[in-house]
């Protein structure tokens, strides 16, 4: 049986605090769309490069991730455009952000989703080493999670019907 058409992932590092955040409400996420087995979930915590070979073969990949903002209120959920052109020559393993990774993959003929939806999650610089999200952040977990399934909520309909 091949993959399911989307799948979600957490992308951070579950071992510096909020920067493990995207793993933690990927994981709410995906529960929320029930045992239908409609979409594939992953937590991640590699480099871009690594996240994108392993979208490859899916649909649609929806990523949640930590963004450092010292500004904005803790938890804020910030669609993201992916952007980045062309694949830029001497891109490297650790110097690619998302946007150049995934042109990078399309121009060496990788079949990665043409429909990639990125929300970051507005974090504090993790200066802690823990497996504990901030009393802050988890407390904001269900407002979080609600955002995310509201701004997919047409889409996510859309893959019980195809199932």
């Amino acid at each position: 049986m091949g993959k399911p058409g989307t799948v979600i992932v957490g992308f951070g590092n579950p071992f510096c605090g909020d920067d493990g955040v995207g793993p933690a409400v990927a994981r709410q996420v995906h529960a929320a769309l029930g045992s239908d087995d409609s979409a594939s979930l992953l937590e991640l915590s590699t480099s871009t490069l690594e996240l994108v070979e392993q979208l490859a073969g899916y649909r649609r990949a929806v990523i949640i991730d930590a963004l450092v903002d010292e500004e904005a209120p803790i938890g804020s959920v910030r669609p993201i455009e992916l952007t980045g052109g062309p694949a830029a020559p001497g891109l490297g393993f650790h110097t690619a952000g998302l946007g150049p990774a995934v042109a990078l993959a399309r121009a060496v003929g990788m079949d990665v989703p043409e429909e990639i939806t990125v929300f970051g999650i507005v974090i504090r610089e993790p200066r802690v080493f823990t497996e504990c999200l901030s009393e802050e952040l988890s407390a904001r977990l269900p407002e979080i999670v609600g955002a995310i399934r509201e701004a997919e909520a047409v889409k996510w309909e859309g893959l019980r019907q195809d199932a």
